[in-house]
């Protein structure tokens, strides 16, 4: 979601990383970074359970609310729906569009992508069967106001599924603890919804939506990801900021580089899913 690459949410990807206010020509380092996040194993179970819970059918309309590099679109649309694609970034709505040209679906005009943003989707009242939104809520500051607006589109008996991480569950090993802290205190506070994981079941509930299905999924960074992505740059921005000292940042960075050198390094967090029903 801004500068740097890395995990499923945080300071990485689908959120301000994309907003509209993002340079156009930082698209293809975004596609680059959802291409990333896209192949993890946790990410790639919860895009399918969502997309079982949803199932859209043949001439229902489905959207994805921040549709990235589209790749969830075109999943939409094998079920035979015309799927749409919302998202607020020019560059990244080119590049959906040019990798949907080469597919079946885009071939046969069954996929579009349209500007929008969560909070105002460009769409009249029950227009929609399907919604889905994939890890956007942890940068919406009233992700209420987002989910009601989702509720909005949705046609009675319209399905819904949301994915989003929750912060308050990182864990990384081996690093000083308040050091720690201090450090996952600093993103958090940048973050609208840090804890948006937790809170999908509630912000849809308060919406009137009726939960069909929960689930969620561990991710878990590789080894070489203890200098790389997310966790080998935060160090740096938390020092940048004055959230830790210089000392403690190389500090942070030497243990953790030790430690996956003898492979025990550790960075995991929990993603969760939820689906709905419009009554």
């Amino acid at each position: 979601m801004s500068e740097g690459v890395g995990g499923p949410g945080f300071v990485t990807e689908r959120g301000s990383f994309r907003a509209e206010h993002v340079a156009d020509q930082n698209a293809e380092r975004q596609a680059f970074v959802l291409d990333q996040i896209a192949g993890r194993p946790a990410v790639r179970a919860l895009k399918a359970w969502a997309l079982e819970q949803v199932a859209p059918a043949a001439g229902e309309t489905a959207v994805d609310v921040g549709s990235g590099t589209g790749e969830d679109v075109l999943a939409l649309a094998t079920y035979g729906a015309h799927a749409i694609g919302v998202e607020p970034s020019p560059g990244l709505r080119a590049e959906a569009a040019r990798r949907a040209a080469a597919t079946q679906a885009g071939r046969a005009g069954g996929v579009e992508f349209v500007e929008g943003r969560a909070e105002g989707l460009p769409f009249g009242d029950g227009a929609v069967d399907v919604v889905r939104c994939e890890r956007v809520l942890q940068h919406v500051d009233e992700p209420g106001d987002a989910v009601r607006e989702m509720a909005r589109v949705l046609r009675p008996g319209g399905r819904v599924v949301l994915i989003d991480t929750d912060w308050g569950t990182a864990i990384i090993h081996p690093a000083d603890p308040d050091v720690l802290r201090r450090m996952l205190g600093y993103f958090r506070d940048q973050t609208a919804n840090p804890y948006s994981g937790r809170r999908l079941r509630e912000v849809l509930t308060d919406a009137g939506f009726e939960i069909t299905g929960e689930t969620a999924a561990t991710w878990i960074e590789p080894q070489e990801g203890a200098t790389t992505g997310f966790v080998g740059m935060m160090h740096t921005t938390a020092a940048r900021a004055g959230a830790i000292t210089e000392d403690e940042a190389a500090a942070f960075t030497k243990t953790l580089s030790d430690a996956a050198e003898r492979g025990a390094f550790h960075m995991s967090l929990t993603m969760y899913a939820v689906s709905a029903r419009k009554p």
